[in-house]
């Protein structure tokens, strides 16, 4: 719904507000992040300390992203929105009472009880204001909105490690939380002072979560474009998981290189992501949907392939260091532009009242296959000496899967933009 009293410039102020907020969250929760990490490797040796995140979080998601969706839709956006920041106000503090009660392994029970409940408010917040952005800024704007954030919370990916480990050597992990207390109450504060423009048909009715959830089934029929999205989302989170459990097995245990080199290919994906993202926000027009989704998926599978052989062609360490960097950044720019394409289609062309349902299905089931893919590909690292081959045969099957998909996924576009022309229009 393009809203046609709002300005230019009010919508610039209120992108600019809205940055600003969602930089310094995830900014702040990224130091928080890698600082409890430490926190947990020194207290327990386990590796489990860096995945917890992955293992949890998707998990949550999978088990609360029916009746999330389902209470966005039918709830004020801008008071989800301040309840999700007071409440994890709340939990920071509460952790930070809780940490010096427990010590060695049992540091992981705060600290998994804390991300559970992390999640839901972060998945809340998150549905809820990606299913505001119509409201906050003119239709026009909605796809710099999207891209712009991502980016900042890719540009938080770049700077947060190496300000968590020394801000975590100074102040201690207490420390850490009481400034993630202080820029979640920031960032909360700018938030707030965003003005949600009021939507006309948004729903007033209540259903059941059974009824809900089926509505949400039947738009999807209607828009098979979206289940696409979906599988596509499966199918990449999945190989893409590959990179997560093998690039450093290979090259700390097969290779035998030093973590640094690890520190290089970690690099390239930070900044693949945020230049993807940029690069997404300044396309004026956000046409060619499916010959975007495609071409970044063949892009994705070749950057796979591509480090699966340069790791079975060299142990080289300068020579591993650069080109894996260069794969990697390929790689995540690549995937960063499918993400947000498909995003963008989302919040354009899905109606409010179902946008935060949608959303919500869209990247937890989507996401949800990454612990499963962990647990796959962890197994076969384990089983084959050699893990350059599984890289290279996951790029294939990525490639393999976008070149079937074309034919389908170009048809189905055509259809969902006949929908968009008789419905969107309408709302």
């Amino acid at each position: 719904m393009e809203n046609k009293k709002m300005t230019q410039s009010k919508s610039n102020l209120q992108m600019i507000k809205s940055l600003t907020s969602n930089g310094l969250g995830a900014f702040s929760y990224g130091i928080f992040q890698y600082g409890i990490s430490f926190m947990l490797l020194h207290a327990t040796h386990s590796p489990l300390s860096f995945g917890m995140n992955i293992a949890v979080g998707p998990l949550i998601s999978l088990l609360t992203f029916i009746p999330i969706g389902n209470y966005v839709d039918t709830h004020n956006h801008k008071r989800i929105i301040f309840w999700g920041y007071l409440l994890r106000i709340i939990g920071f503090a509460l952790l930070a009472l809780a940490l010096p009660f427990f010590s060695g392994t049992a540091l992981l029970i705060p600290v998994a009880i804390f991300i559970a409940v992390d999640s839901i408010l972060v998945n809340l917040r998150n549905t809820a204001y990606s299913a505001s952005m119509r409201q906050l800024v003119k239709l026009s704007d909605v796809a710099k909105l999207t891209s712009l954030t991502t980016a900042v919370a890719s540009a938080s990916r770049i700077l947060s490690p190496v300000l968590g480990i020394t801000l975590y050597a100074l102040i201690s992990v207490e420390g850490l939380i009481g400034l993630e207390i202080l820029a979640t109450i920031i960032a909360m504060t700018i938030m707030m002072t965003l003005h949600f423009n009021r939507v006309e048909n948004e729903q007033k009715e209540r259903l059941s979560q059974k009824e809900q959830f089926k509505q949400t089934i039947d738009y999807v029929k209607k828009r098979p474009f979206i289940r696409d999205s979906i599988i596509a989302e499966i199918v990449v989170n999945f190989f893409y998981t590959a990179v997560v459990t093998g690039s450093p097995f290979i090259i700390v245990n097969q290779l035998g290189l030093p973590n640094s080199v690890v520190i290089w290919t970690e690099t390239g994906y930070s900044i693949g992501y945020l230049l993807g993202s940029l690069i997404t926000s300044q396309l004026k027009e956000q046409r060619h949907f499916a010959t975007k989704i495609i071409t970044t998926l063949i892009l994705v599978g070749v950057s796979l392939s591509g480090l699966g052989v340069l790791f079975f062609l060299t142990n080289n360490q300068m020579i591993v260091s650069v080109i894996g960097m260069l794969l990697s950044l390929m790689m995540e720019l690549s995937f960063a532009i499918f993400d947000l394409a498909i995003e963008i289609r989302l919040q354009s062309t899905v109606e409010h009242h179902i946008l935060g349902r949608v959303s919500s299905t869209l990247y937890t089931v989507g996401f949800a296959i990454m612990p499963f893919g962990t647990l796959v590909y962890t197994w076969l690292f384990d089983i084959f000496s050699d893990g350059s081959y599984i890289m290279i045969v996951s790029g294939v099957l990525l490639i393999i899967y976008a070149l079937f998909s074309v034919s389908t996924f170009i048809k189905n576009i055509k259809k969902d933009d006949l929908y968009v022309q008789n419905h969107l229009v309408n709302e």
